[in-house]
């Protein structure tokens, strides 16, 4: 994710049911009832337990005029555990579950849809739950914040780190990555664009129906729909698919900017591929809507941007930054959000390699200009970006700080085993998911050195750093 303002930089019900992923650690449960929440300190309501998804099959219609959005759900899973009761999140109002097809009972509160199947369900049983919902997402809100936003034409969902409970249940959580099928029923004239691939539009009387596909596994946040009257530009540019989608009620001026900056993913993305590995998905591409939400989001295979990115010009910085979390953030998700720095770092890094592959601002420019700005009393250097806090995933430190960390360790051991390390972190994660030990282990592993100072100094202390080697 990069913010707009403190960084420029950086009603239908289908259901199919597919394979299923690799169980995922999550919290410790007791007794046959799943948690309301995935055991993520940070936010403990996010997430669920008791189970896993391994996909997801969602059909839902959008009305722009009553802003209501209705949709069905069904979740193939397997359990880790007996249930006598799960729990999805959602935000939206239920008014229909099935589990294996079979009527059950739930109850809702503000957040927590919790379910209670016809007869118990045993550990390590595949089983299916379907969920009929409607309501009006953009009127809802979860701990302050907004993930549904009304546009001129249509509406659309992004947010981080929830959005998904505002257009459909889930296990809300990155530890529980799942593949999509997305199907989205529209009024003809209308475009619903989502992620992975576009399997094909039907019409439907005098509606559309859009269907997506998302055949590897993604956390549920980075799943999104962007429904309204869009421009899309679609094709193959340095063997890579792509689809560009701009709203057409953008100003001229911003959607030229936006479309030039759009185009120049192909280029990046191979640049990327060149530092961090081949790129893990199928197409790329980008959405502008119009419509400030202040932000941009890696939305897995078609990040979503902020207008205000390209007001003052073309902007492939923040290409560069979405596009590097493809690898860093999507591909392999955090564990939990505390170890966000590994996303936001690599990000705003790639951001500095390729300044300076463009004749641009260098990598220890870039550094040098971070860590001369702020003082040693800057709050700058209070937050331990390895263990932030809920409240600070995003501050500033979390990015410029992690670039940093990938800068000062690259120098330490060499490009060569920071390339090995890179690329061996995305290509052979087993389970999709990272953390900071895991990442500080690997880089030891690959160079035989103690590298604990270092990023005990960089990730966990509160002073700013006096050895920059």
């Amino acid at each position: 994710m990069s913010t707009r303002f403190v960084r420029i930089l950086g009603v239908m019900v289908i259901s199919l049911c597919l394979g299923l992923v690799s169980a995922v650690p999550g919290a410790a449960l007791a007794g046959p009832t799943g948690g309301a929440g995935i055991g993520d300190p940070y936010f403990p309501q996010d997430g669920n337990g008791g189970y896993q998804v391994g996909h997801y099959d969602l059909g839902i219609a959008y009305d722009h005029p009553s802003k209501r959005l209705a949709g069905t759900a069904t979740l193939t899973a397997r359990t880790t555990q007996r249930l006598t009761r799960f729990n999805l999140d959602l935000l939206l109002r239920a008014s229909a579950v099935k589990v294996d097809g079979r009527a059950a009972r739930f109850t809702q509160g503000a957040r927590e849809l919790t379910i209670t199947p016809p007869r118990a369900l045993a550990k390590g049983q595949r089983f299916t739950v379907t969920v009929t919902y409607a309501g009006v997402p953009s009127a809802l809100s979860s701990r302050g914040e907004k993930a549904w936003f009304t546009t001129p034409t249509g509406g659309l969902a992004v947010g981080q780190p929830q959005v998904a409970a505002w257009w459909f249940p889930s296990n809300d959580h990155p530890s529980d990555p799942a593949t999509f099928d997305i199907r989205v029923l529209v009024p003809r004239g209308t475009e619903a664009i989502s992620n992975g691939t576009l399997v094909g539009t039907r019409p439907s009387g005098s509606k559309v129906l859009w269907h997506w596909k998302m055949t590897s596994r993604i956390a549920t946040y980075l799943a999104f729909v962007a429904i309204g009257d869009y421009t899309i530009e679609q094709g193959t540019a340095g063997g890579y698919r792509y689809l560009y989608a701009l709203d057409k009620a953008l100003p001229a001026k911003v959607a030229a900017n936006a479309r030039k900056s759009l185009r120049t993913t192909p280029r990046v993305t191979a640049f990327l591929a060149r530092r961090w590995g081949p790129y893990p998905y199928s197409s790329i591409g980008g959405v502008v809507p119009a419509v400030t939400f202040d932000f941009a989001l890696e939305n897995a295979t078609r990040p979503v941007y902020d207008p205000g990115f390209f007001e003052r010009g073309a902007s492939s910085g923040i290409v560069v930054h979405e596009m590097a979390h493809q690898w860093f953030g999507d591909e392999v998700a955090v564990k939990r959000w505390k170890h966000i720095w590994l996303n936001e770092g690599y990000a705003t890094y790639s951001e500095w390699l390729w300044s300076q592959a463009r004749g641009g601002t260098s990598t220890q420019a870039h550094f040098n200009r971070v860590y001369r700005n702020y003082e040693a009393s800057n709050p700058f250097w209070k937050t331990r970006i390895g263990d932030p806090g809920p409240s600070k995933i995003f501050d500033d430190a979390v990015y410029d700080r992690g670039a940093m960390t990938l800068h000062v360790l690259r120098k330490r051991i060499g490009d060569r085993a920071f390339h090995r390390l890179s690329t061996r972190w995305y290509r052979d994660n087993p389970d999709g998911l990272g953390s900071t030990r895991e990442y500080i282990d690997l880089a030891e592993k690959i160079t035989g050195r103690n590298l604990d100072p270092l990023f005990r100094q960089w990730l966990f202390s509160a002073r700013k750093p006096t050895s920059t080697r």
